[in-house]
């Protein structure tokens, strides 16, 4: 009779950390994900994980794949991702291909994979081979723009609860951000996530949009190689907003510009120009880093923080738990003291943050 099948937290639960899990099932010892952040300096202590047979990569935000850098201290094992995560890899990075949306291998252990509604090569996994684990990794139901799967039967469910026990929904969100987007403001946005989101529903509010390279560049991918990602029928209204919208300038418009929290790229120059003067609006819309131009901005009164959803509500988690009768569910990505609640809302199933979990 074979071992039954474990999962080891290395990172990502019981805090807000990168993500970092072993499966130890049918011999083979696999980890999905291998992040840093979101904090400056979070890394997985990997040290005491010995070999790895294989990583596999649920998407391509830093927290779930910033942590290449540890792979030497694993054994340097394949790598298992979709093609669009694949290429935002480090140059020269070997993968082996997952399906967007059907049954893929990982060493011989099936798995099945859907699209998670939050970023471009994004993906849920459900391993089987006597696992019946289902792994999340970041995602949504609510996204205009990314198309979202809802994934099958599974006994235990490794989930997203980036926002515990909120269940604010996007659309409260989008009318919170509403009266700051009647003139001049910079929402700073990653381009490969909310920000080409963020601009397609200013584009669909009538707003003049602004946007930088990058998330312009991330538009038209959406309407080229990552065009499956995308929800259905909305191609041309993202052909259009990637020609029509504006450059970041001085003239009244929303500019949704990379990175999110103004620590590089066309942000960080427009907060250079911005950050003493009392225009634009300047408004955060995700999770801020301790230390961060965001974080200061934020502290000083210049910027204003207002959430844009793009990680699941409590009643999202209920559904999913529900939806795919998981016995055991283990919430990631949230702080511990949210489990009480979690446990009352999701009964009968098992909630538990323990650091190892027999899969039956």
């Amino acid at each position: 009779m074979s071992e039954p099948a474990v999962l080891k937290i290395i990172s990502g639960v019981g805090a807000k950390g990168p993500a970092c899990f072993l499966l130890e099932a049918q011999g083979k010892r696999l980890m999905l994900d291998l992040g840093y952040g979101p904090q400056t300096g979070q890394w997985p202590d990997v040290d005491a994980v010995g070999r790895i047979d294989a990583l596999v990569l649920s998407h391509s935000h830093q927290d779930h794949i910033g942590g290449l850098s540890l792979l030497p201290r694993i054994g340097n094992p394949p790598i298992f991702a979709t093609e669009i995560t694949a290429k935002k890899l480090p140059p020269g990075t070997k993968t082996h291909p997952l399906p967007i949306n059907g049954r893929g291998d990982v060493l011989g252990i099936p798995v099945d994979t859907g699209r998670n509604g939050h970023a471009p090569g994004g993906i849920w996994l459900r391993f089987h081979g006597g696992t019946g684990l289902l792994y999340t990794g970041d995602y949504s139901t609510e996204s205009a723009l990314y198309a979202y799967d809802p994934p099958p039967k599974s006994r235990t469910l490794l989930f997203d609860s980036s926002y515990g026990d909120d269940d604010t929904p996007l659309a409260a969100r989008q009318a919170a951000l509403a009266p700051h987007l009647a003139d001049h403001v910079l929402l700073p946005a990653p381009a490969d996530g909310r920000g080409p989101d963020i601009a397609l529903h200013l584009a669909r509010a009538g707003r003049t949009v602004c946007l930088d390279d990058a998330t312009r560049a991330a538009l038209r991918d959406l309407t080229g190689p990552a065009r499956d990602y995308a929800r259905p029928g909305i191609e041309a209204e993202l052909t259009q907003l990637a020609e029509q919208a504006l450059p970041p300038s001085e003239k009244p418009g929303a500019i949704v510009a990379t990175s999110a929290d103004g620590s590089a790229g066309t942000t960080a120059q427009l907060i250079a120009q911005w950050e003493h003067a009392p225009l634009p609006a300047i408004v955060f819309t995700g999770f801020i880093p301790t230390g961060s131009p965001a974080a200061r901005l934020v502290q000083s009164g210049r910027a204003k923080f207002l959430r844009w959803s793009v990680h699941p509500r409590l009643s999202d988690t209920i559904a999913l738990v529900r939806g795919t009768g998981a016995a055991t569910a283990i919430p990631a990505f949230c702080d511990r003291k949210f489990l009480p609640a979690l446990q009352a809302a999701l009964k009968p199933a098992n909630v538990t943050m323990d650091a190892v979990v027999t899969l039956v």
